[in-house]
């Protein structure tokens, strides 16, 4: 890369995912705020993985849990388009070479035969000792060559962010009313519902 193709290359990366960070973010907190018993045991996973001021990401494993759970139940992207690379048959349907098939991951990650409980917020499904999500089971990110190529930056983040959101403040909701899910450019909140934010 030159330098200027280099700093294309970061700031398509930072904006990329920009929103889609937030959105995760978002979902996050909103998630721990209807469930404080997870937001304690993440607060006190901070707690203990701060070492001398600073946050051992390797110790936050409910943290990073908490993150992927979230996805699950709320992928950023909640389309991913592919063009096929050669003629197939998909559950009976022809689909020819250079058809644009769409996956859903909203669908994928709440279908009932893919995952216990599909609709509930489980963190610990992400944890030992559960097995790790099929390959093609969990598509936060996409899949194969085409995955973000983000994904890790993302990842890094969005555990970090929500470790120090979390271990410093702690989130409830004011608004009890459902938020619901839009999809927009990302999986989008219906509207921005308040939470009571204090200090731990």
């Amino acid at each position: 890369f030159t330098d200027e193709q280099l700093g294309d290359q970061v700031a398509t990366m930072i904006l990329a995912g920009h929103e889609t960070t937030a959105t995760a973010l978002f979902w996050s907190l909103y998630l721990l705020a209807l469930d404080p018993g997870s937001q304690d045991q993440l607060a006190a996973e901070v707690k203990d993985a701060t070492v001398n001021g600073a946050l051992d990401i390797e110790r936050l494993k409910f943290t990073r849990a908490v993150v992927d759970e979230t996805m699950r139940l709320y992928p950023p992207a909640f389309l991913i388009a592919r063009a096929a690379g050669a003629a197939d048959t998909i559950a009976g349907m022809p689909v020819k070479k250079n058809d644009i098939v769409l996956i859903a991951p909203w669908l994928l990650h709440r279908h009932e035969k893919l995952w216990r409980d599909p609709n509930a917020f489980i963190p610990a499904r992400f944890m030992p000792p559960s097995p790790p999500p099929d390959r093609f089971a969990y598509l936060p990110f996409g899949v194969g060559a085409r995955v973000c190529i983000g994904a890790h930056f993302a990842l890094v983040e969005a555990t970090l962010a929500l470790a120090k959101m979390i271990g410093a403040f702690k989130v409830a909701m004011i608004d009890k009313a459902p938020v619901l899910p839009v999809g927009v450019v990302t999986t989008q909140p219906d509207r921005s519902p308040m939470f009571a934010i204090t200090p731990r």
